[in-house]
């Protein structure tokens, strides 16, 4: 569990949960490349950028 976005960016995997359910699974430059969903959302509204690994 991590609560900083700066963190999770360089895991290998990402596990998000909505109300106990999980909702999205892959790694977190697929997350943000899709373009939709929770994860993308908050590494967007947050200013962050893969690129800045």
């Amino acid at each position: 569990i991590a609560h900083r976005l700066d963190t999770v960016l360089d895991c290998d995997r990402i596990l998000v949960f909505d109300q106990g359910q999980l909702v999205q699974n892959d790694t977190p430059a697929a997350l943000v490349h899709a373009g939709t969903g929770i994860f993308f959302e908050l590494v967007t509204e947050g200013g962050y950028s893969l690129d800045k690994q």
